[in-house]
């Protein structure tokens, strides 16, 4: 049963997407039953993949029974199973925002049977494309994955019709333009190599090091992959994406989209491409971005008044977190950039269901609309000040230990590229400061009447959000603390061994 729950892990969620469409044409009340039951069955799945990682080691499955480098492989170590179980997590979360969140952000026509089935089946068809990701070991398939994740998340940003429809369409230019430069440069590397696995990869590059068109192979997919993660200065999709996108699906848009494209990015500069010239000199690069992102995604996000948009800038500045740990490519970096990984996507995605509720039933964005609203849902806005507090870096936090373990990289580092990565770091947590507690101040210690009279006369009474769209805001905070709480066992169990200097990413692979 262990070697068989990579494939299940995978086409669950792809069955599935298939199947709820049909459901909800013909039972349109067990639809939603169907689309959670399907959710937690994912969950469970990954939940069992990470303990057997974490106890046995990794789990290998050839697809049809050929093993690689012939066939496909799905493969699952403590890291893989760790994006894993974060994405269908997740996916649980948006599932149930789907089902029982408001809908009045939206402006598209009234939901039909078959239109909220055709939702719920392009979320689990992201699901199903963004797993697939995080388990192949072949480049080709990782570009299969990619463009189903992205054709699902393309069909739910449009859901709510108006801006949504001009932010999907600027997120499928940018996304098709991604895509082709990591086929082009996977295209390279089967002329170079012959193979497309990634193992295969590995051992066959070294002979191939003095050709050309492998550091145009390593640029293109590099270029390709940082656009799909929205690393700066390739960001320009993500603001108006995660700001114009149905409440539900941002929520797990905002969270775990980008992130599994820079887990790919790390695999691929980080163990298939790491003993080539090119990709050493390309993670060099990218800690300058990742610098020059940090600070920019900082700066940009304190100048926003409307707090959607404010959240999406700063999701700019964690993504040049992340890409600074993956450039500096040490273990204690690698383990930074993934405990980021996971401390942002729980962080982030618990203020963009919480942002988005009050954004719909508020009638509004800006930071006026928050005023009173912790004295009316202080449970709620408890939780979105957890998710705050960790993304300015306060223990104790998911979001400080993250921040701890790439300072402590970044010092290890040395020399200039340490100092501007320390630096900028910090930075990054003043500047989420002065953001965060501007809006947090609205909340806890301003009335209604502190806005405009016209706001105050809008604002209607009540719940700040209805209480099912406070059961992901509140366990995903919960959630938050219990990963810093336990962030050494965790780390001991899943993350890299960086004590001993240097990152095992795939220290069982062949």
């Amino acid at each position: 049963m262990r070697e068989l729950l990579p494939g299940l892990l995978v086409a669950l969620p792809l069955v599935g997407a298939a199947l709820v469409p049909l459901v909800a044409a013909l039972f349109r009340r067990t639809t939603r039953v169907a689309a959670l039951t399907l959710h937690a069955a994912i969950f469970a799945a990954a939940l069992g993949l990470f303990w057997s990682a974490a106890a046995a080691g990794p789990i290998r499955y050839a697809v049809g029974g050929w093993p690689g480098p012939w066939g496909i492989e799905l493969w699952f170590d403590g890291l893989s199973t760790l994006i894993a179980l974060l994405v269908a997590g997740m996916a649980c979360f948006a599932s149930f925002a789907q089902t029982f969140g408001p809908d009045r952000d939206r402006t598209a026509p009234a939901s039909t049977p078959l239109r909220e089935g055709l939702l719920r089946g392009a979320l689990l068809l992201l699901v199903g494309g963004l797993l697939g990701i995080v388990a192949t070991r072949d480049v080709f398939n990782l570009f299969v994955f990619l463009e189903i994740s992205s054709l699902a998340a393309y069909t739910l940003v449009a859901s709510g019709g108006g801006r949504s429809t001009v932010a999907a369409f600027r997120y499928l230019l940018a996304g098709t333009a991604a895509g082709s430069l990591y086929l082009f440069g996977v295209g390279f590397l089967y002329a170079l190599t012959g193979t497309l696995n990634m193992d295969d990869l590995a051992a066959r590059l070294p002979s191939v090091e003095a050709d050309a068109a492998l550091t145009v192979a390593v640029v293109l997919i590099a270029v390709g992959l940082s656009i799909k993660a929205a690393l700066f200065p390739l960001h320009g999709w993500l603001p108006d994406t995660y700001v114009y996108t149905p409440t539900p699906a941002a929520g797990f848009i905002a969270a775990v989209m980008a992130k599994v494209s820079a887990y790919a990015l790390l695999r691929l500069l980080g163990e298939v491409l790491a003993g080539t010239t090119a990709g050493a000199v390309v993670l060099e690069i990218m800690i300058w971005l990742g610098v020059a992102g940090v600070v920019a995604g900082g700066v940009l996000a304190v100048a926003q008044r409307a707090v959607t948009r404010m959240l999406a800038w700063s999701s700019i500045s964690a993504m040049g977190m992340i890409l600074i740990g993956v450039g500096m490519g040490s273990a204690l970096a690698i383990t930074g950039a993934l405990f980021h990984m996971a401390a942002h996507a729980l962080a982030k995605g618990c203020l963009f269901f919480g942002a988005g509720g009050i954004r719909a039933l508020e009638d509004g964005d800006g930071v006026d609309r928050w005023a009173g609203l912790g004295s009316r849902a202080p449970w709620t806005l408890a939780a979105l000040t957890v998710a705050a507090l960790s993304m300015i870096g306060i223990p104790p936090t998911a979001g400080f230990f993250s921040k701890y373990y790439l300072l402590s990289a970044s010092i290890a580092a040395g020399g200039p590229a340490g100092i501007a990565a320390f630096a900028a770091i910090i930075l990054s947590s003043l500047l989420a400061t002065v953001y965060f507690l501007r809006v947090l101040e609205a909340a806890w210690f301003r009335t209604p009447g502190d806005a405009p009279e016209a706001d105050s006369e809008r604002r209607p009474p009540g719940p700040v959000l209805p209480r099912p769209l406070a059961v992901p805001v509140v366990g995903l905070a919960v959630l938050v603390l219990l990963t810093g709480i336990f962030a050494r066992p965790f780390e001991r169990h899943v993350l890299p061994d960086w004590e001993s200097g240097t990152a095992r990413i795939s220290a069982e692979a062949p």
